[in-house]
């Protein structure tokens, strides 16, 4: 007779039960009888998860510190790594501190039930284990990070100000960009009016507000129109690397199509002088997206379609006046007695707010006599016709220019010769203005920098290293400087033949820009007072014929520059005739195949020679270069002929940061170490160069008379990492007694893979040392215990003003540290404002008592950063002495005052520990 699994269908359904059922009591038994076995398999995931959490906390940290922000599911991981981790602890606990497993405790007979659940929680907490552990080996395969993307937000020397008077024309421009009526507005009017303020105010609320994804600008301006470096500057801003550097085309289709991906773009263009091709640039005017530009003309803007034109006009005379008072002071204006008199030196800013800003702080706080004469020199003012730039405009600009001291002026003027609308790089203002020796000292050029922004008659730009110039400063400036004959300065450009012009010929300081590869030069010309020239080389190749450096007879200053992003100008011409030449540029240029001669590369006579982000001979022999006092070569690492730089006796800078190699024919043969040449070096006071750990630093002594020095030992300088700092030193694996002298005097110091307590032992024998430390980095020190203490008496002796400069200070990976300082030294950390502490395993105590305390109060009122990670046995900030450490003293300042008011992380140390 067939049975119930005879049946097709119920078959198939008992077979399934009875296998379940079997499985479940089969579990249920091994939960039962297994479960020490299953609670040790818990216990493995659990230390297995503890390693894969603290790897994955080592590298968010790491993310964290390099400014990355960490991905989403990253954060989601490790919030459910602390649950889970909660939870096995709460389960541990309860199986440690089990009572009993008997059902009757007077008979030895175990609770089954009790068994069964601590196997089958085991289990189902070790499965979760499992999967936690595979998901964390996932998330460390692929990158946990991404890059901040910079904010694309206008940077503004000037607040905006809301004038009651612009409130329509603002207001108007606003609904065109936020409605679909336009699809390109146009702002126009005057030079100096406001325009680009009211443009980078309509992108700062347009930002806010996210009324676009995505904001470009570029600069246009009156040159001839650069469909490359538009597109540069558009893709910038979009995050977008072309795949060709030099086809237009090619770029503008890939440009064209990251604005559509972008979806709703704002793209500015400013200073727009003429139609503006923009299918040819890439530009497309899709649905959402606007163009807003900006221009002097009513024309231009109705030639680049414009649907929605808005003029910006002068501020009437309450507004001006305002916005005058503002500036000056109102108690400066007081102080004049007579506020007629300020009335009518703003009135001839014709309301324009350049004006307005640049005359007022001139006058800001200067004498009444100073404003009588001021008014004056406005009212008689003489005028030259520019073109655009009208009569009272060149009037106020001319004066405010003439006001600045002689240095600030040749700098602004070298900030004149600049393309319109270009970023101009500070560390190249510094080049020519001390090579022309028009401004002396790099700290005088940055000084005048500063009194040139505060005027306003230079600007901020994106970059933070870079300046800029209102377009009619320039135009105002570059008639100054072109006129007068004291100052004679030109700019020249030049296709095939350079013209004989009796005016040119009187230049003193020239920019030559050469089209052309190769450069006609007139036999009988002569420039006797040229002292300084810059040339611009826009050929791949460039080469001159006739005598074209025998006719500068006098120049001091040549300053050589390939102004291609895409190739490197190769030069083709001597140098010979230039005898009188002290200081020689080359900026991106290839010098492979310039004419050498049996007397040398280079004119005997210089005095500064700059080889930056080019190509040289190999190898490159100075040897003849007997007066050279400053060798700065930048961006390549370079093969130098044996016994060149030991006979530069007169050389007091030498400025290499990649290092160099000593030129041998031997390509197997050891490289020759550097410091033997450098030490020979005896007037050296600057020194700048990245050494091998080879080097034989013993019985050095030419580290003693350096005042300025970046110098690294082992791997490569970390890029822009003490750009400020005059003086810093980086070791890796090198602690030699002779380099002790740098440390202890740097402004910055990084410190890696070193055996002994570098800072300590100095800090032990000279407890007044790095008073000017203002940086310090120290990574896998192992056998450093503490950073640096003292002892009681040279607590009472010492002036105590070690680390008192000290802003930054990072520890990482360095499994010795017990504690950072004792607490007289703490003390002395007034200025510090970052404290990092990564991966110190054994560390107790940032600060341990040395018993010096009476109650004083340790305080670090400029603290703004605080990271501990990876600090497990951190008990408390400070302890009460070295061997016992426990809860703090009660006269130290707790760090965190019930509100944090500073950037604070912590990672991986128990939370109940006490923090003062």
């Amino acid at each position: 007779m067939p049975g119930i699994a005879d049946i097709p269908i119920l078959g198939k359904l008992v077979d399934g039960i009875s296998d379940a059922a079997v499985a479940a009591i089969f579990c249920g038994f091994r939960y039962m009888f297994c479960y020490k076995d299953l609670v040790k398999t818990f216990e493995s995931q659990v230390e297995k998860a503890s390693m894969e959490e603290d790897r994955v906390s080592t590298k968010v940290a790491a993310e964290r510190a390099n400014g990355k922000l960490i991905q989403p599911h990253v954060d989601k991981w490790q919030k459910e790594a602390a649950k889970i981790k909660e939870s096995t602890e709460k389960f541990a606990e309860k199986y440690k501190n089990r009572h009993s497993w008997r059902c009757i405790q007077c008979l030895p007979i175990t609770n089954p039930v009790s068994r069964f659940r601590l196997g089958r929680e085991a289990v189902k907490k070790t499965e979760r284990l499992t999967d936690l552990i595979d998901s964390g080996k996932e998330l460390l395969a692929n990158d946990i990070a991404h890059p901040v993307r910079a904010e694309n937000l206008p940077k503004s020397t000037t607040e905006f100000q809301e004038f009651q008077s612009r409130k329509d024309s603002y207001g108007e421009l606003w609904h065109a960009l936020t409605t679909d009526s336009s699809p390109i507005v146009g702002i126009y009017g005057m030079p100096g009016v406001g325009k680009t303020r009211m443009m980078e105010q309509l992108w700062e609320e347009a930002a806010e507000k996210k009324i676009f994804n995505k904001f470009a600008r570029a600069n246009v301006g009156k040159e001839e129109l650069n469909v490359i470096h538009l597109q540069k500057q558009i893709a910038e801003d979009l995050g977008c690397t072309f795949d060709s550097q030099d086809n237009a085309e090619s770029r503008a289709s890939q440009l064209k199509q990251s604005l559509l991906n972008a979806g709703k773009t704002l793209v500015i263009l400013d200073d727009v002088w003429r139609e503006i091709p923009l299918d040819f640039i890439g530009i497309p005017c899709s649905m959402g997206s606007k163009i807003l530009l900006t221009s002097r003309e009513k024309n231009v803007c109705l030639g680049n379609k414009c649907k929605t034109l808005v003029k910006i006009t002068p501020l009437p005379n309450d507004e001006a006046w305002d916005q005058f008072k503002n500036i000056v002071g109102s108690d400066r204006i007081d102080s004049l007695k007579d506020e007629s008199l300020a009335k009518k030196v703003c009135g001839k800013c014709g309301g324009l707010p350049l004006l307005i800003h640049v005359i007022s702080k001139a006058l800001q706080f200067e004498t009444h006599n100073s404003w009588v004469d001021a008014l004056e020199q406005l009212e008689k003012g003489e005028f030259v016709n520019i073109p655009d730039v009208e009569a009272q405009v060149y009037t106020c600009v001319k004066w405010s220019i003439n006001k600045l001291h002689g240095d600030a002026m040749s700098c602004l003027f070298l900030c004149c010769l600049f393309n319109e609308d270009t970023d101009i790089p500070i560390k190249k203002l510094i080049r020519l203005a001390t090579g022309s020796q028009l401004v002396s000292g790099e700290s005088r050029v940055l000084s005048m920098v500063d009194t040139l922004r505060s005027s306003s008659l230079l600007l901020d730009c994106k970059e933070d290293e870079c300046i800029k110039l209102h377009d009619i400063i320039r135009a105002v400036g570059r008639s100054i400087a072109f006129k007068d004959p004291k100052l004679a300065f030109s700019h020249v450009k030049c296709d095939v033949r350079l013209l004989d012009d009796a005016e040119f010929v009187k230049t003193k300081f020239l920019r030559l820009d050469l089209d052309g590869d190769n450069i006609h030069i007139p036999d009988d010309l002569v420039c006797p007072d040229l002292h300084s020239l810059w040339i611009l080389c826009n050929n791949d190749i460039q080469q001159f014929s006739g005598g074209f450096f025998s006719m500068f007879e006098n120049l001091r200053f040549l300053y050589v520059e390939g102004n291609n992003d895409s190739y490197l100008s190769k030069l083709k011409f001597s140098l010979q005739p230039l005898g009188k030449l002290r200081t020689l540029v080359f900026f991106r240029c290839d010098l492979t195949d310039i004419n050498n001669t049996n007397v040398g590369l280079f004119p005997e006579n210089l005095e500064t020679l700059r080889l930056l982000f080019g190509h040289l001979p190999e190898p490159l022999d100075l040897s003849n270069l007997k007066y050279l006092r400053k060798l700065e070569i930048i961006g390549l690492r370079v093969k130098i002929m044996p016994n060149t730089i030991s006979s530069l006796f007169r050389l007091e800078e030498l400025h290499i940061p990649d290092g160099f190699e000593i030129w041998s024919d031997d390509s197997s043969a050891v490289a020759k170490p550097i410091l033997v040449e450098i030490n020979q070096l005896t007037h050296l006071k600057s020194l700048h160069i990245k050494f091998k750990i080879s080097e034989p630093f013993q019985n050095t002594n030419i580290f003693d008379n350096l005042t300025l020095f970046k110098i690294c030992v082992g791997e490569s300088p970390q890029e822009g990492a003490h750009f400020s700092h005059k003086t810093s030193i980086e070791l890796q694996g090198c602690h030699e007694e002779s380099l002790k002298g740098l440390v202890q005097k740097a402004e910055y110091v990084k410190l890696k893979h070193i055996d002994i307590n570098v800072i300590g032992s100095i800090f032990d024998s000279n407890p007044e040392a790095f008073t000017e430390l203002r940086e310090l980095h120290i990574k896998e020190c192992n056998e450093m215990e503490h950073l640096a203490r003292m002892s009681q008496d040279e607590i009472q002796h010492s002036p105590q003003t070690s680390f008192s400069k000290l802003t930054c200070l990072e520890i990482t990976e360095c499994s010795g540290l017990r504690y950072l300082f004792c607490n007289s030294v703490a003390k002395c950390l007034t200025q510090l404002q970052k404290l990092i502490i990564r991966d110190c395993p054994v560390m107790e105590a940032i600060v341990m008592n040395d018993g010096s305390s009476s109650g004083d109060i340790i305080h670090f009122s400029n603290l703004e950063e605080l990271e501990l990670s990876k600090v497990p046995r951190l008990r408390s900030f400070c302890s009460k002495n070295k061997d016992a450490m426990m809860q703090p003293s009660a006269q130290f300042q707790p760090l965190f005052h019930r509100m944090v008011c500073y950037t604070l992380y912590f990672s991986n140390h128990p939370w109940s520990t006490y923090f003062y």
